[in-house]
C-alpha cells in the first residue's frame, strides 16, 4: 500500500558496558510526511525538521522481526534481539533503507553528519483500531 521505508535504530542500555547498543531494523511499506526546517539563533543556523510516520501492521515488511513494545524489548536480553523491534522516545531513524552499523567508531553523530533525514522519535501514537490500523510516529 505505502511505499516509503526507514530504517530504524532501537536504543536498549548495556549495563555491562554502561552505553547503548543500536540495533538496525528495515522497514518497508510505510509512509513519510518530511517538514524541512529551520531556526535562527544567536550562534547561526539550527536544524528544526521534523516527520511522521505511518506505520500501518498490514502489508508491512520488517525482516520477520516481531513487534514488541519498548518496555518488554528493555526487558530482553541481546541474543533475543535480532528477532525484534519496537518504537519508542529516544530510538533513531533514518528516511531510507541505509547500510550502516551504531558502534563505537560510527556513533549517532556521525550517522547524523553523513545521512540525510535522520530524525530522533518524539512520539509514538497508537492507532490500532479503526479501519486501518496503522502506529503514527512523531520525528524531530
Amino acid at each position: 500500500m505505502f511505499e516509503d521505508s526507514i530504517t530504524i535504530f532501537n536504543k536498549k542500555y548495556d549495563p555491562y558496558k554502561r552505553d547503548y547498543d543500536y540495533i538496525r531494523t528495515y522497514i518497508e511499506g510505510v509512509n513519510v510526511e518530511k517538514k524541512k526546517a529551520v531556526n535562527v539563533i544567536k550562534s547561526g543556523l539550527e536544524n528544526a525538521s521534523s516527520g511522521t510516520v505511518y506505520i500501518p501492521i498490514e502489508d508491512l515488511n520488517t525482516e520477520n522481526k516481531e513487534y514488541i513494545s519498548p518496555k518488554k524489548y528493555q526487558g530482553l536480553t541481546s541474543k533475543n534481539l535480532d528477532n525484534c523491534y519496537t518504537l519508542q522516545t529516544g530510538d533513531i531513524v533514518v528516511i531510507g533503507m541505509i547500510d550502516y552499523t551504531v558502534d563505537k567508531d560510527n556513533t549517532v553523530t556521525k550517522l547524523k553528519n553523513e545521512f540525510d533525514d535522520v530524525f530522533e522519535i518524539l512520539i509514538v501514537d497508537d492507532k490500532l483500531k479503526g479501519g486501518l490500523p496503522h502506529w503514527e510516529v512523531s520525528l524531530k
